[in-house]
């Protein structure tokens, strides 16, 4: 077809927008973002997203105008902003990289104090920080017990505090027992819970012919002795176990019984000169006395001699001397009778 224009028009040359005929020009992909498609054409439109942590500015929508522009603003992609996620009282921030998406800040508590809630916390994607806001609590390591048989002065149980265990008399502690206790920083009580055993003597020392009475050799029990048949103890004994583990009171001796000196008859001699249990003593006349009684005698258990006490007297003679009479009683004559003495008084015995 041919145009024709009016005398005195000046003909220019047309020029279209974009890299070809009827197209817009590459509207950019922004950075940390992504776009779809690819058809640059009039009226064809391209949408725009950000990669996750990142948010858009601008237009997420562009259309191609047929004068060869885009419509809108060229978008970019701006990091998430999860703003000042605050420090607790009486903790700080002790590491903080940023504010943005996938930085993170971690916190800790002034000494003394505990911290509760996370540690560690991430800007995450939806502006938001992960886990919960953390606290700062005093420490207190909680009521540390009262052993069995025992008691405890202090009742402040914070960080720092000592707390003294005692245990009740008869009652010691245990070697691995700690007898003070600290609260640490990390909420703990230092060292070993206290522990009170009853306190235990060892058992007495034996004695010779004696044996131990008592086998509860524990605090504020008591034991004795005693002594075999023919011994007797050297003075009473009670030992008693004490607070420190020790007994009270002095071991006695078991000694033989003592059966007094059995004399020597007239006109005679004795040998022997220990008198005491099962010590043996024998006895004889001068010429011409002969005995009558024991010629030997024994010390026995009871403390006394055996046999009856001898006497010397002349071969000839016939008849015995008085034997006396004896307080409230009489004296019978008659042939075959016999006076034996007998403790604790006289008996006339036919």
């Amino acid at each position: 077809m041919l145009l024709l224009f009016p005398v005195g028009w000046r003909v220019g040359l047309c020029v279209c927008a974009g890299d070809s005929q009827g197209t817009c020009g590459d509207p950019g992909t922004p950075s940390q973002g992504s776009r779809e498609e690819s058809n640059f054409r009039i009226r064809s439109k391209v949408q725009f997203s950000c990669s996750e942590g990142y948010e858009l500015i601008g237009s997420a929508e562009r259309m191609c105008f047929p004068n060869g522009t885009w419509s809108g603003t060229q978008p970019f992609c701006k990091s998430v902003q999860c703003g000042n996620p605050g420090t607790p009282s009486n903790g700080r921030v002790s590491r903080l990289d940023g504010t943005t998406y996938s930085h993170s800040v971690t916190y800790s508590c002034m000494d003394g104090y505990l911290l509760t809630g996370s540690t560690t916390r991430q800007c995450l994607a939806n502006a938001t920080w992960s886990g919960t806001a953390p606290n700062c609590t005093m420490i207190n390591c909680g009521d540390p017990g009262v052993p069995a048989n025992g008691m405890r002065y202090g009742e402040d149980f914070a960080i720092g505090q000592n707390i003294t265990f005692l245990c009740a008399p008869g009652y010691s502690m245990e070697a691995d027992s700690s007898a003070v206790r600290t609260c640490t920083s990390n909420g703990t009580w230092s060292g070993i819970m206290a522990s009170c055993q009853a306190v235990t003597c060892a058992a007495p020392s034996a004695i010779s012919n004696g044996v131990l009475e008592g086998t509860d050799f524990e605090w504020g029990t008591s034991v004795s002795y005693s002594c075999s048949p023919g011994y007797e103890l050297s003075f009473p004994a009670i030992l008693t176990c004490v607070g420190n583990g020790t007994w009270n009171g002095m071991v006695p001796q078991c000694l033989p019984k003592f059966c007094g000196d059995p004399g020597v008859p007239a006109y005679g001699s004795r040998e022997g000169l220990s008198f005491i249990y099962q010590s043996e003593v024998s006895f004889s006349c001068s010429a011409p006395y002969i005995p009558v009684g024991s010629t030997t005698r024994l010390c026995q258990a009871d403390g006394s001699w055996s046999g009856f006490q001898p006497r010397c007297i002349e071969p000839t003679r016939t008849t015995c001397e008085n034997p006396g009479t004896p307080r409230y009683g009489s004296l019978n004559r008659t042939y075959g009778f016999k006076v034996r003495r007998e403790r604790p008084s006289l008996k006339i015995i036919l």
